[in-house]
């Protein structure tokens, strides 16, 4: 165990500093609500993330038997809390001007459909780094209800990326969500098998 905690405690700290820039930005955001366009995306996007970065660092734990201090190790690690760093550090605008004004104008929705495809992909490439080894080591073990649900997670990240519909991102989002909402439940009726 003592590897572990030597390979999670930088992972730990990225993945605090991660949700605390999501949470920061709520925060801002909530400041400036009465001279900012909100809207849903940006707001949905910001709680997928934060319900993500929860997975990962529940994952983490999982897969502390295999988590050794190597290099090779730590370097994925980076990687991956830095894709989720970046990510949760560009879902919300990063200054307001005076009157509470954007850099880049006054609608979330607009900032959202500007950055999604930075943040889903790199929460998509976060995921299939943490599956690559499910499916590898564990593969057998696995329910088919987890392969399902990684099915349309994967398939509802790639359709936020391609599309620019707000509509269709609002019900992929909400889709993310439940996904997350569902899962939570279900541990707490079937502890995951990992």
């Amino acid at each position: 165990m003592e590897g572990f905690n030597f390979v999670f405690s930088l992972f730990a700290l990225l993945l605090g500093l991660s949700l605390a820039e999501v949470l920061s930005g709520f925060a801002k955001a909530l400041r400036h609500r009465r001279v900012v366009h909100l809207g849903w995306l940006t707001p949905m996007l910001a709680l997928f993330v934060m319900l993500d970065l929860t997975s990962f660092w529940e994952s983490g734990w999982a897969a502390r038997k295999f988590l050794t201090p190597q290099y090779g190790m730590l370097l994925v690690g980076l990687v991956m809390c830095g894709l989720y760093y970046i990510a949760a550090s560009i879902i919300f605008p990063g200054e307001f001007g005076e009157g509470g004004q954007q850099l880049h104008g006054n609608d979330f929705d607009e900032h959202y459909m500007e950055h999604r495809r930075q943040v889903l992909g790199a929460i998509m490439i976060c995921d299939l780094l943490q599956l690559g080894p499910i499916a590898i080591i564990r593969f057998a073990e696995v329910p088919a209800r987890f392969w399902v649900e990684n099915a349309v997670q994967f398939g509802a990240l790639l359709t936020g990326i391609a599309s620019r519909n707000k509509r269709i991102n609002i019900a992929l989002l909400a889709v993310l969500i439940l996904l997350y909402l569902f899962t939570a439940v279900m541990s707490f009726i079937q502890p995951p098998p990992l």
